[in-house]
């Protein structure tokens, strides 16, 4: 295996950031340029702050790997250029131009690609049938149509497209050739999970009553297709024009590779567990605001039973001077209505691995740990936690209303649970009985 080396690049800025390497060996190295340093430019990530001296193997091949699309373009990519999975470098050079979010790795002596997208010029307009292709391709799990191709890559395992929406509510990819940012993710559940948008329109909805900050996606139908359009939070648009902002996930915040997003793929130190993420919200912009969100948000993802809440669903953006702030909320899933995952908490509560194992000293245990002080638990769990659980309990009538009867019966579930277990006093309107995992 020869040595290659590519150039990184972050978007709006005249100089590389670094030079991203594979040596002989196979191992990778990351190294910021002197000269995107006196440009004030802002560091990749939380776990390659801006230093002198080349970053190693462990902590170059985290963060990097971590730009990769997790689906099967992926995959085909791999067979065709008889690739390795951990070759990093060697995928980003077939990935690197379009990969998701303001960094692009490119061949030395390249220009950079990406560059701020004029919504009068730099799309083309997707007509109903090329849209209907794209989106009957992603619901049946398949390529998509050859011209199309994908704008610009976004991880995860779904089935979703990078899209832009045009003022005027046309849908539209960017002109063959630029590098121009996408305004949208559309994303599309396979046939069997149909339900998954208006479920994940559900969450996020439920989220806002809970006094979450969310990015609330709207789930369409195209046809006979259901989808969600989710507005990019990575994205400004002002005057007509599209730029993007820096972010990354906890994972690679924390130098931690995909594969460990869950605590329960690791080991302590090498995993994502509430100690982990407290690193990441730590280093943002307000540190007690911060601790407070996820603290919130944790126990708003117990109430709707979404259990996979892992480090790559967690974010933080990069837009302004100081250190980097919470992302919105996304990605909210109730995922024990589905049989086809593990209902296993993405991390522990406490020292509890599930909910239904979860006891009232485990919910005190991961207050505690997020730094709320014996003198502070009551104004805690009064002043946050039971407003959020009566305030979801009375948001929950529209999931009756719009047919969603199972995630109702589930919410109603969770909330009267997690109710007893604090030891509060909340009103919970009688559903329909929901199984546990008989765990």
């Amino acid at each position: 295996m020869a040595d290659e080396v590519l150039a990184v690049w972050m978007d709006g800025f005249a100089t590389p950031a670094g030079r991203l390497a594979r040596t002989a060996q196979g191992d990778t190295a990351f190294v910021y340029d002197s000269n995107y340093v006196a440009a004030g430019g802002p560091v990749l990530s939380l776990s390659l702050p801006i230093e002198e001296e080349a970053f190693g193997d462990v902590e170059t091949r985290a963060f990097f790997a971590n730009l990769l699309p997790e689906n099967a373009q992926l995959q085909r990519v791999m067979e065709r250029e008889g690739l390795a999975r951990d070759d990093v470098v060697g995928l980003l050079g077939h990935f690197g131009a379009d990969c998701a979010g303001s960094i692009s790795c490119l061949p030395l002596g390249a220009p950079p690609l990406k560059c701020p997208g004029v919504l009068a010029t730099d799309y083309e307009p997707l007509d109903d049938r090329a849209l209907l292709r794209i989106v009957k391709s992603l619901r049946e799990e398949r390529r998509l149509p050859v011209e199309v191709g994908d704008p610009s890559p976004v991880a995860g395992v779904q089935s979703k497209v990078a899209i832009t929406q045009l003022p005027n509510g046309q849908f539209a990819l960017p002109r063959e050739g630029l590098r121009v940012p996408t305004t949208h993710i559309l994303k599309v559940p396979a046939r069997r999970d149909f339900r998954d948008a208006r479920n994940e329109e559900a969450a996020a909805i439920l989220a806002v009553s809970a006094g979450l900050d969310v990015s609330v996606p709207i789930a369409i139908r195209i046809d006979d297709v259901d989808a969600l359009l989710i507005t990019r939070f990575d994205r400004v648009v002002r005057d007509g024009v599209v730029t993007r902002i820096h972010q990354e996930d906890f994972a690679q915040a924390l130098g931690l590779p995909s594969q460990l997003k869950y605590q329960r793929r690791g080991k302590p130190g090498r995993w994502f567990d509430v100690e982990a993420a407290l690193t990441v919200l730590d280093q943002t912009r307000d540190p007690q605001a911060a601790r407070l969100a996820f603290l919130r948000t944790t126990v708003f993802n117990l109430c709707i039973g979404n259990t996979d809440n892992h480090a790559k669903n967690h974010a933080i953006l990069y837009d302004g001077p100081a250190a980097p702030r919470l992302a919105p909320l996304y990605d909210l899933l109730p995922i024990r209505l589905s049989q086809d995952f593990t209902h296993e908490l993405a991390y522990q509560i406490g020292s509890a691995r599930f909910f239904d194992d979860m006891s009232g000293e485990d919910l005190i245990a991961f207050f505690s740990l997020m730094g709320v002080s014996d003198d502070d638990l009551d104004l805690v769990i009064d002043g946050e936690i039971r407003p959020m659980i009566e305030a979801l309990e009375a948001a929950s009538p529209r999931l009756r209303s719009t047919g969603l009867k199972p995630f109702n019966d589930l919410l109603g579930r969770e909330i009267d649970e997690l109710a007893e277990k604090l030891q509060l006093d909340v009103a919970v309107e009688p559903r329909d009985y929901f199984p546990s995992d008989g765990i």
